[in-house]
C-alpha cells in the first residue's frame, strides 16, 4: 500500500511541476514579445530623432540663405555626396545615409535612409520641402516645409 501512495504523490508532484513549467514558459513568451516591441519602438524613435535633426539642419540653412542658389550650395557643402538635379526652377537634393546615419553615396547599396529636399524659388520667396524616408519603405518618417523670404534679392 505504501508503494501506491508514493506513486500517487510522485505523479501529483510531476503534474504540479509540469504546470509550473508551462506557466513560466507562457510568461517568458509574453516577456520576449514585450522586449521585441520595445526594441522596435526604440529603433523607430531613433529614426525619427535622426530625421528631425537632419531636416532641421537643412531648414536652418534655408532660413539663413539669401537665395535658392546659396541654399543649394550650402547643402552641397554640408553633404558632398548629395545628388542634385535641376528642372525648370525646381532643384532637388537627394541625401543618402547608411544605417549608422552617416552620409553616403547614392550608388552605395548599403544606404538605409534618404532625405529629399525640393528647393523652389518664386521671386524672393524660397520654399523647401523636406521628406525623410527609410530606403526599405515608401512611407515618410518626417516631412517639413520651410518658407523663407530672402532679403538679399
Amino acid at each position: 500500500m505504501k508503494k501506491r501512495n508514493r506513486a500517487r504523490s510522485s505523479s501529483l508532484f510531476l503534474l504540479e511541476l509540469i504546470i509550473a513549467i508551462l506557466f513560466f514558459s507562457i510568461a517568458s513568451a509574453v516577456c520576449v514579445q514585450f522586449f521585441v516591441k520595445s526594441h522596435s519602438m526604440s529603433q523607430e524613435s531613433q529614426d525619427m530623432n535622426f530625421a528631425v535633426s537632419e531636416c532641421s539642419s537643412i531648414a536652418e540653412i534655408v532660413q539663413t540663405s539669401d537665395s535658392q542658389k546659396d541654399a543649394v550650395t550650402e547643402v552641397r557643402n554640408l553633404y558632398p555626396d548629395a545628388k542634385i538635379t535641376e528642372s525648370e526652377g525646381l532643384v532637388t537634393c537627394s541625401i543618402y545615409f547608411d544605417r549608422n546615419f552617416n552620409p553616403c553615396d547614392s550608388f552605395d547599396e548599403d544606404f538605409s535612409y534618404y532625405i529629399e529636399a525640393d528647393f523652389e524659388s518664386d521671386g524672393s520667396m524660397i520654399t523647401c520641402d523636406l521628406i525623410s524616408t527609410p530606403a526599405n519603405n515608401e512611407n515618410a518618417i518626417y516631412e517639413l516645409e520651410v518658407k523663407h523670404n530672402a532679403q538679399g534679392q
